[in-house]
Protein backbone atom coordinates (compact mmCIF):
# COMPACT_ATOMS: atom_id res chain seq x y z
CA UNK A 1 0.00 0.00 0.00
CA UNK A 2 1.03 3.43 -1.03
CA UNK A 3 -0.16 4.69 2.43
CA UNK A 4 2.65 2.83 4.27
CA UNK A 5 5.11 3.08 1.88
CA UNK A 6 7.41 5.58 4.37
CA UNK A 7 7.25 3.07 7.23
CA UNK A 8 8.40 0.52 4.74
CA UNK A 9 11.25 2.94 3.85
CA UNK A 10 11.84 3.39 7.95
CA UNK A 11 12.51 -0.05 8.77
CA UNK A 12 14.56 -0.81 5.78
CA UNK A 13 16.96 1.52 7.24
CA UNK A 14 20.22 -0.28 8.68
CA UNK A 15 19.85 -0.97 12.60
CA UNK A 16 16.87 0.02 12.13
CA UNK A 17 15.53 -2.93 14.08
CA UNK A 18 17.53 -2.78 17.18
CA UNK A 19 17.30 1.06 17.55
CA UNK A 20 13.44 0.51 17.41
CA UNK A 21 13.85 -1.75 20.24
CA UNK A 22 15.54 0.90 22.68
CA UNK A 23 13.10 3.01 22.17
CA UNK A 24 10.26 0.54 22.74
CA UNK A 25 12.23 0.01 26.00
CA UNK A 26 12.69 3.33 26.51
CA UNK A 27 9.31 3.92 25.86
CA UNK A 28 7.62 0.94 28.06
CA UNK A 29 10.36 2.19 31.49
CA UNK A 30 8.61 5.33 32.48
CA UNK A 31 4.88 3.60 32.56
CA UNK A 32 6.35 0.76 34.28
CA UNK A 33 8.54 2.41 36.61
CA UNK A 34 6.11 4.86 38.84
CA UNK A 35 3.75 2.68 39.49
CA UNK A 36 6.61 -0.34 40.07
CA UNK A 37 7.69 1.81 42.41
CA UNK A 38 4.59 2.96 44.24
CA UNK A 39 3.11 -0.81 44.57
CA UNK A 40 6.93 -1.65 46.05
CA UNK A 41 7.00 0.99 48.83
CA UNK A 42 3.18 0.17 49.41
CA UNK A 43 3.64 -3.38 50.22
CA UNK A 44 5.41 -2.50 53.07
CA UNK A 45 4.62 1.26 54.01
CA UNK A 46 1.29 1.61 53.30
CA UNK A 47 0.01 3.85 50.19
CA UNK A 48 0.62 6.98 51.73
CA UNK A 49 4.49 6.78 52.67
CA UNK A 50 4.61 5.36 48.66
CA UNK A 51 2.97 8.42 47.63
CA UNK A 52 5.84 10.95 49.00
CA UNK A 53 8.60 8.06 47.77
CA UNK A 54 7.04 8.45 44.02
CA UNK A 55 6.53 12.19 44.90
CA UNK A 56 10.49 12.74 45.90
CA UNK A 57 10.73 10.69 42.42
CA UNK A 58 9.35 13.10 40.30
CA UNK A 59 10.91 15.84 41.86
CA UNK A 60 14.55 14.60 41.11
CA UNK A 61 13.04 14.44 37.14
CA UNK A 62 14.02 18.59 37.29
CA UNK A 63 17.50 17.25 37.09
CA UNK A 64 16.61 16.27 33.28
CA UNK A 65 18.06 19.93 32.35
CA UNK A 66 21.46 19.46 33.99
CA UNK A 67 22.21 15.88 32.67
CA UNK A 68 21.15 17.18 29.32
CA UNK A 69 23.54 19.64 29.67
CA UNK A 70 26.13 17.45 30.86
CA UNK A 71 25.64 15.19 27.79
CA UNK A 72 25.93 18.26 25.18
CA UNK A 73 29.09 19.18 27.17
CA UNK A 74 31.09 15.96 27.99
CA UNK A 75 29.31 13.28 25.77
CA UNK A 76 26.75 10.97 26.16
CA UNK A 77 28.71 7.89 26.89
CA UNK A 78 30.66 10.06 29.82
CA UNK A 79 26.84 11.01 31.39
CA UNK A 80 24.47 8.13 30.72
CA UNK A 81 27.36 5.30 31.83
CA UNK A 82 27.87 6.33 35.09
CA UNK A 83 23.83 7.72 35.28
CA UNK A 84 23.16 3.93 34.69
CA UNK A 85 25.04 2.16 37.28
CA UNK A 86 23.97 5.12 39.98
CA UNK A 87 20.61 4.35 38.65
CA UNK A 88 20.40 0.34 39.49
CA UNK A 89 22.52 0.58 42.33
CA UNK A 90 20.29 2.77 43.85
CA UNK A 91 17.27 0.75 43.00
CA UNK A 92 18.87 -2.34 44.69
CA UNK A 93 19.53 -0.30 47.94
CA UNK A 94 15.97 0.85 48.07
CA UNK A 95 14.22 -3.16 47.01
CA UNK A 96 16.84 -4.28 49.98
CA UNK A 97 15.80 -1.88 52.29
CA UNK A 98 12.09 -2.63 51.81
CA UNK A 99 12.53 -6.22 52.31
CA UNK A 100 14.24 -5.79 55.49
CA UNK A 101 12.10 -2.59 57.02
CA UNK A 102 14.79 -0.42 57.12
CA UNK A 103 14.25 3.52 57.67
CA UNK A 104 12.00 5.25 55.43
CA UNK A 105 14.62 8.04 55.20
CA UNK A 106 16.58 5.74 53.22
CA UNK A 107 14.12 4.36 50.55
CA UNK A 108 13.36 8.29 50.22
CA UNK A 109 17.02 8.94 49.36
CA UNK A 110 17.22 5.79 46.82
CA UNK A 111 14.05 7.32 45.12
CA UNK A 112 15.99 10.16 44.48
CA UNK A 113 19.32 9.20 43.26
CA UNK A 114 17.38 6.74 40.93
CA UNK A 115 15.18 9.64 39.46
CA UNK A 116 18.16 12.14 39.59
CA UNK A 117 20.52 9.48 38.07
CA UNK A 118 17.91 8.19 35.41
CA UNK A 119 19.85 8.25 31.51
CA UNK A 120 17.26 10.59 29.46
CA UNK A 121 16.62 7.28 27.22
CA UNK A 122 13.42 9.42 25.76
CA UNK A 123 15.66 12.20 24.34
CA UNK A 124 18.53 10.49 23.41
CA UNK A 125 15.98 8.14 21.34
CA UNK A 126 14.83 11.35 19.26
CA UNK A 127 18.32 12.75 18.64
CA UNK A 128 19.04 8.66 17.49
CA UNK A 129 16.08 9.56 15.02
CA UNK A 130 17.21 12.87 13.93
CA UNK A 131 20.67 11.31 13.26
CA UNK A 132 19.40 8.39 11.49
CA UNK A 133 17.06 9.92 8.96
CA UNK A 134 16.44 13.05 6.66
CA UNK A 135 13.24 15.06 5.18
CA UNK A 136 10.11 13.44 4.90
CA UNK A 137 11.24 10.31 6.53
CA UNK A 138 11.81 12.11 10.00
CA UNK A 139 8.31 13.28 10.55
CA UNK A 140 7.80 9.89 9.89
CA UNK A 141 9.97 8.57 12.51
CA UNK A 142 8.74 10.88 15.31
CA UNK A 143 4.98 10.25 14.14
CA UNK A 144 6.05 6.35 15.25
CA UNK A 145 7.95 7.78 18.36
CA UNK A 146 4.51 9.35 19.27
CA UNK A 147 2.18 6.07 18.60
CA UNK A 148 5.02 3.98 20.82
CA UNK A 149 5.20 6.71 23.84
CA UNK A 150 1.09 6.26 23.67
CA UNK A 151 1.36 2.52 24.01
CA UNK A 152 3.70 2.73 26.32
CA UNK A 153 2.03 4.60 28.71
CA UNK A 154 -1.09 2.22 28.18
CA UNK A 155 1.13 -0.75 28.34
CA UNK A 156 3.56 -0.22 31.15
CA UNK A 157 1.26 -0.07 33.76
CA UNK A 158 -0.64 -2.94 33.13
CA UNK A 159 3.07 -5.01 32.89
CA UNK A 160 4.21 -3.50 36.65
CA UNK A 161 0.74 -4.52 37.96
CA UNK A 162 0.88 -7.99 36.60
CA UNK A 163 4.46 -8.47 37.92
CA UNK A 164 4.04 -6.86 41.34
CA UNK A 165 0.40 -9.23 41.34
CA UNK A 166 2.71 -12.73 39.66
CA UNK A 167 6.22 -12.21 40.81
CA UNK A 168 6.85 -10.41 43.64
CA UNK A 169 6.82 -6.80 44.81
CA UNK A 170 10.58 -5.67 43.28
CA UNK A 171 9.57 -8.28 39.69
CA UNK A 172 8.38 -3.99 38.32
CA UNK A 173 11.16 -2.49 39.39
CA UNK A 174 13.43 -5.38 38.53
CA UNK A 175 11.57 -5.06 34.95
CA UNK A 176 12.46 -1.03 34.78
CA UNK A 177 15.80 -1.99 35.50
CA UNK A 178 16.51 -4.40 32.58
CA UNK A 179 14.58 -2.17 30.09
CA UNK A 180 17.08 1.20 30.95
CA UNK A 181 20.19 -0.82 30.99
CA UNK A 182 18.97 -2.54 27.65
CA UNK A 183 17.81 0.82 26.31
CA UNK A 184 20.70 2.94 27.29
CA UNK A 185 23.48 -0.08 25.78
CA UNK A 186 21.67 0.14 22.67
CA UNK A 187 21.63 3.62 21.96
CA UNK A 188 25.41 4.22 23.10
CA UNK A 189 26.24 1.77 19.95
CA UNK A 190 24.37 3.92 17.88
CA UNK A 191 25.65 6.85 15.68
CA UNK A 192 24.49 10.45 17.63
CA UNK A 193 25.30 14.04 17.04
CA UNK A 194 27.44 15.50 19.36
CA UNK A 195 28.39 12.23 21.37
CA UNK A 196 32.32 13.12 21.72
CA UNK A 197 33.09 15.58 23.86
CA UNK A 198 32.86 19.77 23.00
CA UNK A 199 36.41 21.03 23.43
CA UNK A 200 37.15 23.82 25.84
CA UNK A 201 36.83 26.66 23.60
CA UNK A 202 33.41 26.55 22.95
CA UNK A 203 31.81 29.86 24.63
CA UNK A 204 28.78 28.91 26.71
CA UNK A 205 26.20 30.73 28.40
CA UNK A 206 24.40 29.98 32.31
CA UNK A 207 21.22 29.82 30.51
CA UNK A 208 21.83 27.70 27.67
CA UNK A 209 19.19 26.71 24.97
CA UNK A 210 17.21 29.61 26.79
CA UNK A 211 19.53 32.34 26.22
CA UNK A 212 18.05 31.76 22.27
CA UNK A 213 13.96 33.76 21.73
CA UNK A 214 12.78 31.35 19.70
CA UNK A 215 13.76 28.38 22.20
CA UNK A 216 11.98 30.53 25.07
CA UNK A 217 9.31 31.45 23.03
CA UNK A 218 8.39 27.09 22.49
CA UNK A 219 8.79 26.95 25.85
CA UNK A 220 6.30 29.04 27.15
CA UNK A 221 4.04 27.33 24.27
CA UNK A 222 4.97 24.17 25.34
CA UNK A 223 3.33 25.45 29.01
CA UNK A 224 0.09 26.51 27.60
CA UNK A 225 -0.05 23.18 25.69
CA UNK A 226 0.26 20.98 28.61
CA UNK A 227 -1.57 23.28 31.16
CA UNK A 228 -4.61 22.59 28.36
CA UNK A 229 -3.87 18.69 27.56
CA UNK A 230 -3.86 18.49 32.04
CA UNK A 231 -6.91 20.26 32.04
CA UNK A 232 -8.61 18.10 29.53
CA UNK A 233 -7.81 15.07 31.50
CA UNK A 234 -9.08 16.83 34.52
CA UNK A 235 -12.41 17.64 32.78
CA UNK A 236 -13.35 14.42 31.63
CA UNK A 237 -13.33 12.41 34.99
CA UNK A 238 -15.29 15.60 36.23
CA UNK A 239 -17.36 14.78 33.68
CA UNK A 240 -18.23 11.22 34.77
CA UNK A 241 -18.45 12.06 37.80
CA UNK A 242 -21.08 14.86 37.61
CA UNK A 243 -23.28 12.68 35.72
CA UNK A 244 -23.03 9.59 38.07
CA UNK A 245 -21.06 7.63 35.14
CA UNK A 246 -18.08 6.97 36.34
CA UNK A 247 -16.46 4.17 33.85
CA UNK A 248 -17.01 7.16 30.79
CA UNK A 249 -13.88 9.06 32.27
CA UNK A 250 -11.84 5.83 31.32
CA UNK A 251 -13.78 5.48 28.38
CA UNK A 252 -13.40 9.48 27.20
CA UNK A 253 -10.01 9.16 27.76
CA UNK A 254 -9.06 6.36 25.77
CA UNK A 255 -10.93 7.60 23.15
CA UNK A 256 -8.84 10.75 23.01
CA UNK A 257 -5.43 7.85 23.66
CA UNK A 258 -7.09 6.04 20.08
CA UNK A 259 -7.61 9.46 18.32
CA UNK A 260 -3.97 10.44 19.43
CA UNK A 261 -2.73 7.69 17.69
CA UNK A 262 -4.16 7.13 14.94
CA UNK A 263 -3.79 11.49 14.12
CA UNK A 264 -0.41 10.32 14.75
CA UNK A 265 0.13 7.22 12.63
CA UNK A 266 -1.52 8.66 9.83
CA UNK A 267 0.66 11.56 9.53
CA UNK A 268 3.51 9.84 9.49
CA UNK A 269 2.20 7.92 6.35
CA UNK A 270 1.31 11.04 4.13
CA UNK A 271 3.76 12.68 1.59
CA UNK A 272 6.46 15.05 2.99
CA UNK A 273 4.63 17.83 0.60
CA UNK A 274 1.09 17.55 2.86
CA UNK A 275 2.37 16.45 6.28
CA UNK A 276 5.00 18.98 6.34
CA UNK A 277 2.11 21.66 6.48
CA UNK A 278 1.15 20.08 10.11
CA UNK A 279 3.71 22.25 11.68
CA UNK A 280 3.02 22.99 15.68
CA UNK A 281 0.88 26.10 15.11
CA UNK A 282 -1.31 24.58 13.24
CA UNK A 283 -1.64 21.45 14.83
CA UNK A 284 -2.28 23.48 18.19
CA UNK A 285 -4.78 25.48 16.48
CA UNK A 286 -7.04 22.46 15.24
CA UNK A 287 -6.09 20.95 18.82
CA UNK A 288 -7.88 24.35 20.04
CA UNK A 289 -11.03 24.21 17.67
CA UNK A 290 -11.14 20.59 18.46
CA UNK A 291 -11.33 21.31 22.16
CA UNK A 292 -14.06 23.77 21.67
CA UNK A 293 -16.21 20.65 19.93
CA UNK A 294 -15.60 19.11 22.97
CA UNK A 295 -16.92 21.76 24.97
CA UNK A 296 -19.73 22.60 23.09
CA UNK A 297 -20.56 18.04 23.32
CA UNK A 298 -20.36 18.26 26.76
CA UNK A 299 -23.52 19.77 27.44
CA UNK A 300 -25.28 17.70 24.94
CA UNK A 301 -24.84 14.17 25.68
CA UNK A 302 -22.61 11.05 26.18
CA UNK A 303 -22.71 9.73 22.86
CA UNK A 304 -21.77 12.99 21.09
CA UNK A 305 -19.30 13.85 23.78
CA UNK A 306 -17.78 10.46 23.02
CA UNK A 307 -17.47 11.20 19.20
CA UNK A 308 -15.93 14.25 19.76
CA UNK A 309 -12.77 13.50 22.74
CA UNK A 310 -12.01 11.02 19.30
CA UNK A 311 -12.57 13.38 16.61
CA UNK A 312 -10.94 16.12 18.89
CA UNK A 313 -7.97 13.21 20.20
CA UNK A 314 -6.73 13.38 16.57
CA UNK A 315 -5.10 16.71 16.76
CA UNK A 316 -2.94 15.67 19.76
CA UNK A 317 -0.67 12.96 18.29
CA UNK A 318 -0.23 15.53 15.32
CA UNK A 319 0.78 18.13 18.00
CA UNK A 320 3.55 15.88 19.77
CA UNK A 321 4.91 14.90 16.41
CA UNK A 322 4.92 19.03 15.82
CA UNK A 323 6.59 19.53 18.52
CA UNK A 324 9.85 17.26 18.48
CA UNK A 325 9.77 18.44 14.75
CA UNK A 326 10.29 22.23 15.85
CA UNK A 327 12.32 21.42 18.76
CA UNK A 328 15.44 20.04 16.58
CA UNK A 329 15.05 22.74 13.75
CA UNK A 330 15.13 25.25 16.61
CA UNK A 331 17.99 23.67 18.95
CA UNK A 332 21.42 25.16 18.93
CA UNK A 333 23.36 22.23 17.37
CA UNK A 334 26.03 22.20 20.35
CA UNK A 335 23.03 22.33 22.77
CA UNK A 336 20.75 19.63 21.60
CA UNK A 337 20.14 16.90 24.51
CA UNK A 338 19.73 20.40 26.88
CA UNK A 339 17.22 21.78 24.73
CA UNK A 340 14.96 18.68 24.51
CA UNK A 341 15.51 18.21 28.07
CA UNK A 342 14.30 21.69 29.06
CA UNK A 343 10.58 21.07 27.03
CA UNK A 344 10.36 17.98 29.17
CA UNK A 345 10.55 20.44 32.00
CA UNK A 346 8.65 22.56 30.89
CA UNK A 347 5.86 20.09 29.95
CA UNK A 348 6.02 18.84 34.16
CA UNK A 349 5.52 22.79 34.63
CA UNK A 350 2.47 22.93 32.71
CA UNK A 351 1.38 20.14 33.54
CA UNK A 352 1.32 21.06 37.31
CA UNK A 353 -0.22 24.38 36.42
CA UNK A 354 -2.85 22.88 34.64
CA UNK A 355 -4.38 20.46 37.80
CA UNK A 356 -4.13 23.44 40.13
CA UNK A 357 -6.06 25.54 37.69
CA UNK A 358 -8.45 22.87 36.35
CA UNK A 359 -9.34 21.87 40.37
CA UNK A 360 -10.15 25.34 41.20
CA UNK A 361 -12.31 25.59 37.45
CA UNK A 362 -13.96 22.73 38.21
CA UNK A 363 -15.24 23.61 41.59
CA UNK A 364 -16.26 26.63 40.44
CA UNK A 365 -17.40 26.56 37.21
CA UNK A 366 -17.57 22.62 36.01
CA UNK A 367 -16.00 20.65 33.26
CA UNK A 368 -17.37 22.80 30.55
CA UNK A 369 -15.45 25.66 31.85
CA UNK A 370 -12.57 23.62 32.58
CA UNK A 371 -12.63 22.60 28.58
CA UNK A 372 -13.02 26.07 27.11
CA UNK A 373 -10.41 27.16 29.17
CA UNK A 374 -7.74 24.40 27.53
CA UNK A 375 -9.14 25.33 24.64
CA UNK A 376 -7.96 29.41 24.93
CA UNK A 377 -4.47 27.84 26.29
CA UNK A 378 -3.84 25.98 22.78
CA UNK A 379 -4.99 28.87 21.17
CA UNK A 380 -2.35 30.90 23.06
CA UNK A 381 0.43 28.30 22.73
CA UNK A 382 -0.65 28.07 18.67
CA UNK A 383 0.49 31.98 18.17
CA UNK A 384 3.24 32.01 20.29
CA UNK A 385 4.71 28.41 18.47
CA UNK A 386 3.94 30.48 15.33
CA UNK A 387 6.11 33.62 16.64
CA UNK A 388 8.80 31.09 17.37
CA UNK A 389 9.12 29.69 13.97
CA UNK A 390 8.66 33.10 12.65
CA UNK A 391 11.74 34.62 14.61
CA UNK A 392 13.92 32.15 13.54
CA UNK A 393 13.45 33.18 9.78
CA UNK A 394 15.11 36.81 11.36
CA UNK A 395 18.69 36.88 11.32
CA UNK A 396 19.91 37.15 14.69
CA UNK A 397 23.29 38.47 16.09
CA UNK A 398 25.61 35.44 17.33
CA UNK A 399 24.67 35.08 21.57
CA UNK A 400 27.55 33.16 24.09
CA UNK A 401 27.20 29.47 23.98
CA UNK A 402 24.66 28.71 21.53
CA UNK A 403 26.03 27.98 17.54
CA UNK A 404 22.93 29.33 15.53
CA UNK A 405 23.30 27.32 12.63
CA UNK A 406 20.31 25.27 13.32
CA UNK A 407 19.27 21.34 12.06
CA UNK A 408 16.44 23.11 9.83
CA UNK A 409 19.60 24.58 8.08
CA UNK A 410 21.49 21.18 7.66
CA UNK A 411 18.80 18.75 6.35
CA UNK A 412 20.02 19.12 3.15
CA UNK A 413 23.98 17.75 4.09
Amino acid sequence: MKFLSAYRELFALPKFGSSLFAAVAGKLKPGISSVALLLEVAHYRGLGQAAVVVSVSALAGATVPLRGRLMDRNGYARVMVPGLVAYLGALTVLVLNESAHGPFVLTLGCAFVASASLPPIYIVTRLMWRAMTTGELRRTILSLDALLTDVGYIVGPTIAALLVVAVAPWAGLAASALLTAGATLLLLTRKLPHQSRQPRSVERHWLGPLRDRAVRRTMVAVVAFFLAVRAIELAFPAWAQQHDAPVMSGVLLSCMSVGSMAGGLALGALPAGRSSRATFPVTLAVLSVGTLLVAAASFIGTAVLILAAAVMGIAVGPSFVALWATVGELSPENLAAETQSWISSFMSLGGSVGAALGGLVIQALGPGALLLLAAVALALASGLAHLAIKSTSVTSEQVPGIDTHRAVTTEVQ
